[in-house]
């Protein structure tokens, strides 16, 4: 069971909340070792929110904004789906908001939590500096290097974030090869990556 490290979930959602949301907030609350960080401009006060939410009033254009100070060119960001090719900068963009954390990650508003604590133990996050390669679920040990190590240029491939990051096209940076290649080159403090359970 995890109790030893503390992790912090971040969820940006923009639009209409799913009809099963109450559902996700009442399986998010069973997990109270890991804090489930929502950034959004919805209203939340008909909801039952659970200690463990926290739920965070930022507007789009704020998000926008968070991005262009780590960002040094023109980026598109013009509908809020795409914020999921920006998962591997969460830990840079929310960097206020996840001091005293051992790890930082992301998820998705359609998963029914389980007990999370049975697969996420002490024992893996002592081993390992990045579980998990989808982007439903995703932790990053809360380092330096891992809050930027998507913004580096991999030798032998012809895409970048650069790359990524100026199309308006969903690219799935957040679950591609690339990313597992950049933490292993840039972020790896050791643990190594842990994709399989």
């Amino acid at each position: 069971m995890m109790n030893q490290h503390s992790a912090a979930l971040i969820l940006p959602y923009y639009g209409r909340l799913p009809n099963y949301f109450p559902l996700w907030l009442k399986t998010a609350g069973f997990n109270r070792n890991f804090t489930f960080m929502i950034f959004s401009d919805e209203n939340f006060s008909g909801y039952n929110i659970p200690p463990n939410v926290h739920v965070n009033y930022m507007t789009f254009e704020e998000i926008k904004t968070r991005i262009s100070k780590h960002l040094d060119f023109n980026f598109v960001l013009d509908r809020p789906y795409k914020l999921c090719d920006y998962r591997p900068l969460y830990g840079l963009i929310f960097q206020d908001y996840l001091e005293g954390y051992d790890f930082w990650g992301h998820c998705d508003p359609d998963i029914i939590w389980g007990n999370m604590g049975k697969f996420i133990t002490d024992y893996l996050l002592n081993r390992f500096d990045k579980l998990y390669r989808r982007g439903h679920l995703v932790l990053y040990r809360n380092s330096e290097k891992a809050r930027t190590f998507a913004l580096n240029k991999l030798p032998g491939w012809n895409v970048s974030y650069r790359d990524i990051f100026r199309t308006g096209l969903s690219m799935h940076f957040d679950e591609l090869a690339l990313i597992e290649n950049l933490f292993s080159k840039y972020a790896d403090g050791g643990g190594g990556i842990m994709t399989e359970l």
